[in-house]
Formats: C-alpha cells, structure tokens, sequence
C-alpha cells in the first residue's frame, strides 16, 4: 500500500464482518475492533447463520496487517469500542452472549500490545446488558458505558461503570426513567467527571430525544438535558472541546430538517459547559442521513461521518438503498467546509473517524460494495482535505449546506440508582485469524 499518502482497504473472511471503531496508536498504526462471522468459535444456527465473536486488528501505517485476532465464544459476541492503553496495550468494550449471567452482558476485555488477553471480565444481571463505549481514565482504569434491562428503573437504563485497572469495579450507576434510556459515548472530562450522550424515551416532549448527562467524578449528576423534538432524535457521539464545552452528533433526527418527519437527517449540536446550546445544525437533503462518530480537529473545527442514501416512504414502510459513507468537515461555526461521499452500489457506512497524526483522518466500518459480498471492514485513510488518491473511482462530492435547527432543550429528572453486579472473569481464548487485506486505490 502507499506510504504517506491515502489509502483504502477492506479486511475479512468468506462471510460477514462490520468495523465499530478505530483510533490512531502511537506507533503511527491503527487498532480496529469489531466483529467476524468469518472467523472464531460458534457454529451455524439453523437459518445458517454464524453467530459474530469479536475481531480485532492491528494496522501498519500504511493500513497492511501488523496482527490480527478474534475473540469469543459458541454464541454472539460483539466489540463497539477500542482504546489504546498507557501501557501500549488496548482496553475493548461489547457485548457477550458467550459468558457471564445473561443475555447478553457488558464484555471488557484489555489486550496486551500484541493482542494477547491481560484479563477479561462480563458484568450483568438476568436481562440484556451492553457497552458501546469505554476510554482509560487519568488513573489508568477504564468509564464504561451502555445499556442495561438488569437493573435501574425502566425498561432500559443507561448503565455506567467505573472500572480500576484490573477490571474490578469502583462505582456502577444507572441513569433513566420509566421508559427506555440508552447510552452510546461517554468520555472523561477535564474537571476529572465525565460526559454521557445517548436518546431518552423517558424525557423530553413526546419522542425519542437525544440525552446528555455530565457527570462528576463519583457518577453523581452535574446536569442532564435532553435535545429534540416530537419524533426520533438520537445522540450517537460526543467529545469534550477545547473551550470547556461539548460537540454531539449522531442525533438521527425525524423531527427536524430536509428529510421530514419520516427521513433522518445528521444533527449536530456545540454545548457550552453548562450543557445549554452554542449552535446546532442539520445536514442532509431528501434521503437517509445518519452521523455515527464526531471529533473536534486541532484547527478547532470538526470532522464528523456517517452515512447517507437514497429513502422511500412509499406505501408507509421505509425502505433505503444506495448507501454511502459521508465524511463533513466542519469549521468551529458548524458550516461546512468540505463534503464527500464514498462507496459503491450496494451498502457502505462509517461508525467511526479520528484525526491522524499528519491531519488527516482515519475512518472504519463496514463495506458491501468492496470486498465479500456480505460486507467487510473498510478502512480509509484520508488526507486532510478528504481525498484518497487519484486511483479512487467512488469517492463524490456532494453540496449539503448545515441549516440551524432550533430543538426543545429540557432539564431533565433522571432516577440515579447504584446496582450491585459483581464481575465475573469470562474464558474467551485469542485465536489469530487470516483474514485478507485488500486494496481499493493503489
């Protein structure tokens, strides 16, 4: 592959494999975490169907495969979220029907530098438990956060663990009402708390409303508002900025912009410390927008990416096709200033996009276009204006402007209640794994 320049390839087996999130490492590489129907333990199911186990992989800077190894067990096993470690080790975050007391449970495993198991751990009760997120904190243990059915005082409760360095819990919290309250980014802030982003059923005005909670370094609450409208608004990513605030994305609005009441648009919002709103735009046209992952870049602006498509209501179903990943770069006002898409004729979609080194960015998810035919990870590598290389035929351009939204912000009441899961030690072996790489634009 090209070094020092752009790249793009597809990585997996003879069935299925999906690329959750991505992070530049130290060594100037790239670790990648998901999840494989290719590889690992597990056997069809009667529909033929091969449950997923976690797939991990290990780039070169010029996106060749440093190592590569899968994790699991006989049943579905799948990784949201990966960080590099202090100790130049990684720390994965999923789910686990595999091991531990239900169905699923939190799975964290932290990986030494060569893939290794240091230790692996589920948390969870009887019900559905998941992690879509975790980050090492400033002590060098780990925030973990997700969704759980186990405990708390709804139907689903966002679920946050604070874990010490050998995976031992120090403090676990629920956060939710009556209804269902989901959480898919947190991040350690630097007052030393923490910043939660997910959707609420349970607050706001009559839909599904995006939901921030900052918290304080004992998971107590600082504030919490929800974000959003009559319809279905969600918050997929949030980071801490440089000025103390906040940038959310992922909010799969229906209730605001091009799309209508029954079309997503991408949403983002820029909070001010205090939770309450600097601006807040969405981007689309006609069709199925959705942003998965967002990051202030070092010129204090944003990169952000997701997916766009064509939809169709037709006779009341929604049905999409044509799906594109869709990488915005964003100046610090949230107007736009370059756009591209890039995929080919069946599905293409990012779950989530870096900053790299040299000011570019790193981009992973899943690609049916390229590759195996049920989709493998892609990852892309992209210079700082978007492009790849004069060799790629399916990157575009496209001409959405960001239209100020104006959404009900509402303070809300969450019930905060600890929860007393005990963490078992799981057995999942790393096998590694031979899945090929590919090149798109040599």
């Amino acid at each position: 592959m090209v070094q020092g320049g752009g790249w793009a390839a597809t990585y997996g087996g003879g069935d299925s494999e999906h690329a959750s999130s991505i992070q530049q490492t130290r060594d100037g590489g790239y670790i990648v975490a998901g999840e494989t129907r290719s590889f690992g333990a597990g056997e069809p199911d009667a529909w033929a169907l091969k449950p997923p186990n976690v797939w991990v992989l290990k780039l070169n800077p010029d996106g060749t495969v440093d190592w590569q190894k899968v994790y699991g067990g006989a049943n579905w096993d799948r990784a949201y979220s990966i960080h590099e470690t202090s100790d130049g080790g990684y720390v994965v975050a999923g789910e686990t029907s595999s091991f531990g007391a239900g169905r699923p449970d939190f799975w964290v495993l932290k990986l030494r530098h060569y893939g290794t198991v240091e230790w692996q751990k589920t948390y969870g009760g009887t019900d559905q438990d998941e992690a879509h997120s975790i980050q090492q904190t400033s002590d060098g243990g780990y925030i973990v956060t997700g969704t759980t059915s186990s405990f708390g005082a709804g139907k689903c409760d966002i679920w946050v663990l604070k874990l010490r360095p050998d995976g031992a819990v120090e403090w676990q919290k629920t956060y939710g009402g009556g209804d269902w309250d989901c959480a898919y980014s947190i991040h350690e802030t630097s007052d030393g708390g923490y910043i939660v982003a997910g959707d609420t059923s349970s607050f706001g005005i009559g839909g599904t409303a995006a939901w921030v909670l900052k918290l304080r370094p004992d998971g107590t609450v600082e504030w919490q508002k929800a974000h959003g409208g009559a319809n279905l608004d969600r918050a997929n990513s949030i980071h801490e900025t440089n000025d103390g605030g906040y940038v959310v994305a992922g909010l799969r609005t229906m209730s605001l912009g091009a799309g209508g009441e029954k079309i997503p648009d991408i949403w983002a919002l820029k909070l001010r410390p205090d939770g309450t709103v600097d601006w807040q735009k969405t981007y689309g046209k006609e069709g199925w927008e959705v942003a998965n992952s967002i990051q202030q870049t070092s010129d204090g602006g944003y990169i952000m990416a997701g997916e766009t498509g064509n939809a169709h209501t037709g006779t009341g179903t929604l049905s999409i096709s044509g799906i594109k990943v869709w990488v915005l770069k964003l100046r610090p006002d949230g107007t736009v200033d370059w756009q591209k898409t890039y995929g080919g004729g069946r599905l293409d979609r990012a779950d989530s996009i870096r900053e790299t080194s040299d000011g570019g960015y790193i981009v992973a998810g899943n690609t049916s276009s390229f590759g195996a035919r049920d989709g493998d990870f892609w990852v892309l590598k992209l210079s700082p204006n978007g492009s790849i290389s004069p060799s790629c035929d399916f990157i575009g351009n496209t001409t959405t402007p960001g239209i100020d939204s104006n959404v009900t912000v509402l303070d809300t009441s969450a019930s905060v209640r600890d929860s007393n899961v005990r963490p078992q030690d799981s057995s999942a072996r790393s096998q590694d794994t031979n899945g090929s790489a590919n090149i798109l634009c040599p």
